[in-house]
């Protein structure tokens, strides 16, 4: 599954109506309807505006007067096609005057949410395990050395050396292998595992 790390807008303009696009990272459906709200108040002179929303325990989308069909669903069909989950997309419709017709409207949402979706830094849900490696002074030096596989690294110091270390699920074994070289007694615990998007 894909996400993005930041809030992306972009606008296009296909005959003389307006498409202001927004996508979020939202982490459930409250501050998915949250910002559309906020979004209705800001753009409260907008002629439409449309939304669909994929989190882990719902999917929704509104047309918001457009033609059913037209505009909602199109957005959430973009979502599913990029393997998207906890995003927000919204497009404010400025009528220009001129109708687009039900095809053209679905080529515009999904024109407006498939540009905004090529300027998301996107992420990608990895699979996590944190570990604990206690060691000795003298082994701590040499694992200092070779730490490139982890995300992130906590280090106590006591009689011995405790690491807390974080790495992707699919890097476990090979940081294993470091163990092989170390000369005196360690213990390995696995803390936690879960996913997260990296």
């Amino acid at each position: 599954m894909n996400s993005i790390k930041d809030m992306v807008m972009n606008e296009i303009v296909i005959e003389k109506s307006r498409f202001i696009t927004y996508l979020f990272p939202v982490e459930d459906a409250i501050k998915a309807k949250e910002i559309i709200t906020e979004l209705n108040k800001k753009y409260q002179d907008a002629t439409h505006v449309v939304y669909a929303f994929i989190t882990e325990n719902d999917v929704r989308s509104n047309d918001n007067g457009e033609p059913k069909g037209t505009a909602g669903m199109p957005t959430l069909e973009v979502l599913r096609k990029e393997n998207m989950i906890n995003v927000l997309a919204v497009t404010i419709r400025y009528f220009g005057g001129i109708k687009l017709g039900a095809g053209g409207l679905v080529r515009a949402y999904t024109k407006g949410v498939s540009d905004a979706m090529k300027n998301a830094v996107i992420t990608h849900e990895e699979e996590i395990t944190e570990i604990s490696i206690t060691t000795t002074y003298k082994d701590s030096f040499y694992l200092d050395k070779n730490l490139s596989l982890s995300r992130n690294t906590l280090k106590t110091f006591d009689d011995k050396v405790t690491y807390n270390i974080t790495l992707l699920k699919k890097d476990l074994e090979k940081f294993k292998e470091l163990f092989i070289n170390l000369k005196d007694e360690y213990a390995f615990n696995v803390i936690d595992e879960r996913k997260e998007f990296i």
